[in-house]
């Protein structure tokens, strides 16, 4: 990985074959503005990327925290067709300006230079690399979401006719929350545990939780519908399989839940020792869930990941104790989001719910 300055405002960053979270520190590093000014635009080059993983999308959402915050212009190029869905399904490609030639990324910087325009041709990548590995883990991007077939019998709301939301399309403070048990007691592989974990996982939520999957389970492009009870009454969702791997799988939210963003489940060895780890990288979806994020909900939903992991680890026959650790990786709150409030899911719900009652309590027609 490298960065070439191109005049004091654009910079030019290589990736190298991999982009996950072992690149996070140095993307990170090398994105700062230089000391002499202000960076105006920033451009990824991914025409080397072969590898892009459901951890290496998280290093992309703070780099775009990081870079709204500096007033900086994010651009990518080189990015190959299977890694352009990535974008898509992810809501990246909403913070993210791709660009297909030369001349519209230079155009897109926002800067005339001829001397600049010519650095950028001769330092970018526009076509992207062939190879994509395990690009089959990825769910596909979809215009709008539709259930399949769905075990048990769930209510069906707040998911079809709906787009995925990404973190970059929340409001909310911007959240990485990490639950962590060590399962080294068990003497369990980490493609057994996630195995374990991917058959039982409507089980291993705790009663007002519920978790409906498609019949085909946890597999990428797959839904799962839910149905919580909060103290705030019914909320009617649903999640997307957005990645699935041998060790590991994620979960994208659909518009109106509670959180925009993505949680992801991993099994991992880490010093000798076996670690099943819940990440989530979130915002709330709009300002009434951020407030009740703030008052009780964060609470909750710390509640509900520790129970899954304590869950798995009475399963296992081990007695680990769940650690967990939260930062706030962006305090601002995203205004230009702040419609989202439209598609609340929990309001939604909540209307369905009353609807319900109004047509149960209607006298019968006489005949």
């Amino acid at each position: 990985m490298k960065r070439i300055d191109v005049g004091n405002q654009v910079a030019i960053i290589t990736l190298d074959r991999d982009l996950t979270s072992a690149c996070e520190k140095e993307l990170l590093d090398l994105s700062a503005s230089p000391a002499y000014g202000i960076q105006q635009a920033l451009i990824l080059d991914f025409g080397s990327i072969e590898l892009l993983d459901n951890t290496g999308i998280n290093t992309l959402v703070k780099l775009h925290a990081c870079t709204v915050r500096a007033g900086t212009r994010l651009l990518v190029s080189g990015l190959s067709k299977p890694y352009k869905g990535v974008f898509a399904v992810t809501g990246l490609d909403g913070g993210f300006h791709a660009c297909s030639s030369r001349s519209e990324a230079y155009r897109k910087t926002g800067v005339s230079d001829r001397a600049m325009a010519k650095a950028i041709a001769d330092n970018l990548s526009i076509k992207g690399n062939t190879k994509a590995i395990e690009a089959e883990c990825w769910a596909a991007p979809v215009k709008r979401l539709k259930t399949g077939r769905i075990q048990g019998d769930p209510i069906n709301l707040n998911v079809d006719g709906r787009r995925t939301a990404g973190p970059i399309q929340g409001f909310g403070q911007l959240w990485e929350k990490t639950y962590r048990v060590d399962l080294s007691d068990t003497r369990l592989s980490t493609t057994r545990l996630i195995s374990i974990v991917k058959r039982n996982f409507p089980k291993f939520q705790p009663p007002e939780n519920k978790f409906f999957p498609s019949a085909r389970g946890i597999e990428p492009g797959e839904i799962i519908l839910i149905n919580a009870d909060t103290p705030g009454g019914l909320v009617a969702t649903g999640v997307v399989v957005l990645y699935a791997g041998k060790d590991t799988f994620t979960f994208i939210t659909p518009q109106g839940h509670p959180e925009a963003g993505w949680v992801t489940f991993k099994a991992l060895k880490e010093n000798g020792r076996v670690i099943f780890q819940i990440q989530g990288l979130a915002r709330a979806s709009d300002p009434v869930y951020e407030i009740a994020f703030r008052i009780a909900g964060s609470n909750l939903q710390r509640q509900i990941w520790t129970h899954v992991l304590e869950s798995l680890a009475k399963y296992t026959g081990s007695s680990a104790k769940v650690q967990f650790n939260m930062q706030c990786l962006d305090n601002s709150l995203h205004v230009s989001n702040l419609f989202n409030v439209f598609q609340n899911a929990q309001i939604s719900s909540m209307l369905h719910s009353f609807s319900n009652r109004l047509q149960s309590n209607k006298p019968a027609k006489k005949s």
